[in-house]
């Protein structure tokens, strides 16, 4: 059931007013679409919010597949683009927002429900990368520096205030890791 707005102003009025205070109407205001609308494509909230979800980390794990095979750019920074869209670009709306963790931590559960999703394949496409200039490391090594850079770039968004402290970090365990 694809949805045809945008999906992260969506989730800025989930943001917002969290997830229990969010009312279908907010959404559909934010999205230019009539409650009734939204109500007769997902039939709930939690069925709206799931939706959004699963098909904003699709896209965003997309973008950031597309970053990771555009060889135009050196393998450190293509890197840090593909984290930067998946995580780094939401920094300053969860720490801006009282209930961001309450949006990420329903986004991590309802990405757990229906599956994996996406971003295993970033990740390995992350450690593609990697081989690609580090000829030293077995494909093993490459999968583990990709996980720790991915973790490492969700514990940041958890814990930095803003998205230039995110953007330093990220880029000083990226340096440090593939030096």
């Amino acid at each position: 059931m694809k949805t045809n707005f945008d999906k992260k102003k969506a989730l800025g009025v989930f943001a917002q007013y969290g997830f229990r205070k969010t009312s279908v109407g907010d959404v559909a205001s934010a999205v230019g679409l009539s409650r009734q609308s939204l109500y007769k494509k997902f039939g709930s909230k939690e069925e709206l919010f799931q939706t959004i979800i699963e098909e904003y980390s699709e896209e965003v794990g997309l973008q950031a597949l597309d970053i990771l095979e555009d060889k135009t750019s050196d393998s450190k920074s293509r890197i840090l683009r593909a984290l930067d869209t998946i995580i780094g670009q939401h920094v300053d709306l969860m720490r801006n927002s009282v209930h961001g963790a309450e949006l990420v931590q329903m986004g991590e559960q309802v990405m757990s429900a229906v599956g994996k999703g996406i971003m295993p394949q970033v990740m390995l496409k992350i450690a593609d990368v990697i081989l690609e200039t580090h000829e030293n490391r077995s494909k093993e090594q490459a999968e583990d520096d990709a996980f720790i850079l991915y973790t490492l770039a969700k514990g940041l968004s958890l814990t930095v205030s803003n998205y230039t402290e995110y953007k330093s970090g990220i880029t000083r365990a990226t340096n440090r890791l593939l030096d």
